[in-house]
């Protein structure tokens, strides 16, 4: 049985939201599961996008090698434990690179090179080092937003539930993080979303 397999804590949730008619919560169950698919196009743009302009200028800050970089190691902390993580298993494919490295972190460890102790390190001239971001836009701001994506976009990657969030409301703002970042690549992603398609047909 399908319920079973799934199991009834998992769809709680979708149980509840469908006055416990189990049909219903699990046509419920299925459209989460599409309205999730329907954003990878968008997050994976934004990711890309973010850490691709992070580290630029992390790499300007501490040149091809920054993730052996003292200076650098010693601002983020924490983040050295996840930085040898993603090195030792580039080193164990043969080669470490940047390019391998960035793509080695995820979005939560490029998110958090914009928390507020960074902000005078690594970015002292932070107009100029985002250069679509409206300069209505501060610091603080952005953050919070990469934050707020970087939230939902964990929610999906891990099969927790969105049904019961505003849509509208997550799509609006990762497709305006995005234009923050490249509005050209906001023009051309837009073209492979559907999430407003799949919003409607939400049973």
């Amino acid at each position: 049985m399908v319920v079973a397999i799934i199991s009834r804590e998992r769809l709680s949730n979708y149980l509840k939201a469908s006055g416990y008619d189990e049909k219903r919560a699990l046509e419920l169950y299925g459209w989460n599961i599409k309205i999730s698919e329907s954003f990878y196009p968008l997050l994976s743009a934004v990711e890309v996008s973010l850490r691709n302009t992070i580290s630029s200028k992390i790499i300007a800050l501490y040149g091809e090698k920054w993730w052996d970089d003292d200076n650098y190691l010693g601002q983020i902390r924490e983040g050295k434990r996840i930085i040898r993580a993603a090195r030792g298993k580039l080193k164990k494919k043969g080669r470490v690179t940047s390019g391998g490295m960035v793509a080695e972190l995820n979005f939560g460890f490029w998110t958090k090179m914009l928390l507020p102790r960074h902000e005078k390190i690594f970015w002292p001239d932070f107009n100029n080092s985002f250069d679509y971001l409206p300069r209505s836009i501060n610091y603080k701001q952005l953050y919070d937003r990469c934050e707020t994506v970087c939230d939902f976009r964990n929610r999906i990657f891990h099969h927790e539930p969105i049904f019961n969030l505003d849509i509208s409301k997550e799509y609006s703002e990762i497709m305006e993080l995005i234009d923050w970042l490249s509005p050209e690549k906001k023009r051309w992603i837009s073209g492979y979303s559907r999430v407003m398609i799949v919003l409607r047909e939400k049973p």
